[in-house]
């Protein structure tokens, strides 16, 4: 580091020390302090802010008497705007009568300050401020009301939609998009027809998500032209993302598009649309166009293949969308495919056996990663016939290619793979040799053992390893009799290839001695992958030896001891393991949590909890990991609490472990933790899987949960996609809580359930709740 950027950071922290001392010095440095927003370090300035909010109450009129005066400079400003939307004091009557005053900036700073507030008490006084002569002052309202929401505020924000007055209705559409509240739906429908306002209409309805939209914007999407089409389409898209994220499944959004009456005029205005079109309406009008499940889209979403990466990519998904009806044209379009486009092409063929002859055609592609990519496709093609047109990749130059020969020739298998790769342990080709070795290893063929034994004694260091590696798998005496001859070669290399070997015998007790042994080899990667074996064949005799080296000088020689006796079942391993909790040695602590995890010993609970404490987020995620692998329901109180860790990483596998779960106990925890945090999406996804009594529960907390909590509920239930979830929806259309229905009535819209439109009917007409009825008539008119 240069002496100037020394000298710099010394002046930050210096500046940063004197705003600490302002701030303690209470009222009488408040004005220095807030001379300081000026300060050219971003980091001096969020200083100068934090310290501003955190001022005592009677600082409060002070700095608004200086957001009302000094207005010299924009730094300063922004930095007492943010002090007085951040500070816990009660503030709002002092901002409200800032509000009055004759400069109209002064008048939008307070508007913005009691926005981000979210304050409910300054709603009148900012619908008031919407009609202001000043469109400044106007637009701050409109932006406070939204940020602050609730009726009243919507109320108004719908009427302002509503007048057609530019400056007022053209960012209140914005905002009601934003809103998440389907009352703005009618306004919003009626101004996507407008000439003026119609495309941030439709970009705002997309942003809404509500599904009854969809048929309104099928229809003006048959007659639309220029960029209106791009729009429609993004916001279909984001309606359809918006039912999967909510409901696990937007397949009613695009049933609607493919049962339309007009899926020509709707193809036709795609087309035309992609002709315009940027990267991203283009990549929302390759999904509409999956949508419509005709052959007649394909020409257009091969096109796209040319397109930006993001583009092409997603003209794929909807190629793979279309399924079988696509198959005809992608075979025809692969043989003059480019190199670059059949990158995208071939995984889309792979599993078909029609496309088997085509795929071999791209075998001799001069492009690896198509080489590489063809091979799997064949392979899941489950066709034999394709091995002999693979099998001269095993010896291509790039890895890739003949790592993906030889996983699509041990995939399909066949007479023809044990003739050829007997022939190929004669290849000059020593890339060959190697694979041909590696396969008669994996299928075990008999034949093979004598070309196994002899390159087990090549100079070649790497024929050796191929050839020790597949002797395992040769019922024959002289298969392991060879592996503990290599077990004693000169070759730590060799040895090593052994040891890992010898762990997949069947463990005789020569085979374990020979082992053993290996525990105190010179090599430690020797010693590594003995251990390694050892605790692959449950040797419960070998437990003390094993637990010397975790003393071994070497880090993974240390950790493999203690990988070892996690797959012991005796009271000494566990003993062992225990002793180890709690090491200095951060990789060893870890190993050994998870060794005790495995060990699904019950006295190791209070170990593993008490690790879940600690300070580092690293041993807390193995903590976690090694409870849910104990498996015990007496973990899940501890699991549970984790999803609330302060890091991401340890939430998100808290979450992950109780969505492997579907127990009554795991129901009840992820109940209580969605009534806490409703919005939680990892916590409704894990809610979501289907178990004994699950619904009931569910069905139970729905009776007395609020909107959010319902929400999150009924969307878990919708996800599950089962007849029981179903069934429990359309019950709580019905319940006593109004919550309830107001959930149940918006999923089962979402949904479109045929069995529901009865009831959807009566309760358009007879629900005592209001939303319920408008919800449930929006979606019948529709």
């Amino acid at each position: 580091m240069s002496s100037s950027s020394t000298s710099t950071l010394i002046t930050e922290r210096e500046r940063l020390q004197h705003v600490a001392e302002l701030a303690g010095a209470g009222l009488s440095t408040l004005p220095e302090l807030v001379s300081e927003l000026v300060d050219a370090s971003w980091a001096v300035r969020r200083a100068v802010v934090a310290s501003l909010a955190a001022a005592e109450p009677a600082a409060m009129p002070l700095l608004l008497g200086s957001l009302r005066s000094s207005r010299e400079d924009e730094a300063k400003i922004a930095g007492l705007v943010d002090a007085l939307s951040a500070t816990a004091n009660p503030i709002d009557e002092l901002v409200l009568q800032l509000a009055e005053d004759h400069n109209v900036a002064v008048v939008c700073d307070a508007a913005q300050i009691l926005g981000r507030r979210e304050s409910a008490r300054a709603v009148p006084k900012l619908k008031e401020l919407t009609k202001h002569p000043d469109d400044n002052v106007a637009l701050a309202a409109v932006e406070a009301l939204g940020r602050i929401g609730g009726k009243e505020a919507l109320d108004c924000l719908l009427i302002l939609a509503q007048s057609r007055n530019f400056f007022r209705t053209f960012p209140t559409i914005d905002i009601l998009g934003r809103s998440g509240d389907s009352r703005a739906l009618e306004t919003l429908l009626d101004l996507s027809t407008d000439p003026l306002y119609g495309a941030e209409a439709v970009r705002a309805l997309g942003r809404l998500g509500d599904p009854s939209a969809v048929p309104a914007l099928l229809e003006q999407l048959s007659r639309a032209s220029g960029g209106l089409v791009g729009a429609i389409a993004l916001a279909l898209v984001a309606i359809r993302d918006a039912a999967e994220q909510r409901f696990g499944t937007g397949a009613s959004v695009e049933q609607k598009l493919s049962n339309s009456a007009k899926p020509s005029e709707l193809r036709q205005r795609l087309a035309l649309g992609l002709k315009r079109a940027d990267p991203a309406e283009q990549l929302a009008l390759s999904q509409v166009l999956s949508w419509l499940g005709e052959e007649s889209s394909v020409p257009l979403l091969l096109g796209l293949l040319r397109g930006a990466p993001a583009v092409a990519q997603a003209a794929v998904q909807s190629l793979k969308r279309l399924g079988p009806v696509a198959d005809a044209p992608l075979l025809a379009a692969l043989p003059s495919a480019t190199s670059d486009e059949r990158r995208l092409l071939v995984p889309l063929l792979g599993g078909k056996r029609s496309a088997r002859d085509q795929l071999i055609e791209c075998l001799a592609d001069e492009d690896a990663a198509v080489r590489a990519l063809t091979c799997d496709a064949l392979a899941r093609t489950a066709d034999p016939a394709a091995v002999p047109a693979i099998f001269p990749l095993l010896g291509d130059a790039d890895t890739r290619v003949s790592q993906a020969a030889l996983a699509a020739i041990q995939t399909l298998g066949s007479d023809e793979t044990r003739r050829l790769a007997l022939a190929a342990t004669s290849s000059p080709d020593v890339r060959l040799r190697r694979a041909a070795l590696r396969i008669i290893g994996y299928f075990g063929y008999p034949e093979g053992l004598e070309s196994l034994l002899e390159a087990s004694k090549s100079s070649d260091e790497k024929l050796r390893e191929a050839a020790i590696a597949g002797l395992p798998f040769i019922d024959d005496p002289r298969a392991q009799a060879e592996l503990l001859r290599a077990a004693r070669h000169v070759s730590p290399r060799t040895r090593t290839f052994a040891m890992r070997a010898l762990g997949h015998t069947a463990g005789d007790a020569i085979v374990r001695e020979q082992l053993r042994a290996a525990l105190g080899d010179a090599d430690a990667w020797v010693r590594y992958y003995a251990c390694q074996a050892l605790g692959r064949l449950r040797d419960d005799s070998a437990t003390d030896r094993i637990a010397l080296l975790l003393e071994d000088p070497f880090g993974q020689v240390r950790v493999a001891a203690v990988e070892a006796l996690a797959h012991l079942r005796g009271a000494r391993a566990f003993e062992v393991l225990s002793g180890v909790l709690g090491t200095a040695d951060a990789d060893l602590n870890r190993a050994a949590l998870l060794a005790v995890g495995l060990s699904k010993r019950a006295e190791a609970l209070p170990q593993l909890t008490q690790a879940l404490t600690s300070s580092d987020s690293a041993t807390r995620l193995v903590a976690l990991s090694a409870l849910a692998e104990l498996g015990l329901p007496e973990a899940l109180p501890a699991i549970a609490r984790a999803t609330r860790d302060p890091d991401e990483g340890v939430r998100v596998s808290a979450t992950g472990f109780l969505a492997a779960r579907s127990d009554l106990a795991t129901t009840n925890e992820l109940i209580a933790l969605l009534f806490d945090a409703p919005t939680r999406q990892p916590l409704i996804r894990a809610l979501a899987k289907p178990g004994p009594g699950r619904c009931q529960a569910i069905a139970n907390a729905l009776s007395h949960a609020d909107d959010a909590a319902a929400a999150a509920f009924v969307a878990a239930l919708a996800r599950m996609q089962t007849d029981d979830s179903l069934a429990t929806i359309r019950a709580a259309l019905t319940s006593n809580n109004d919550a309830a229905r107001r959930a149940a009535a918006s999923a089962l819209v979402a949904l479109q359930d045929p069995e529901s439109a009865n009831a959807l009917q009566r309760a358009a007409l007879t629900d005592p709740d209001v939303e319920v009825r408008r919800i449930c008539a929006a979606a019948l008119v529709r």
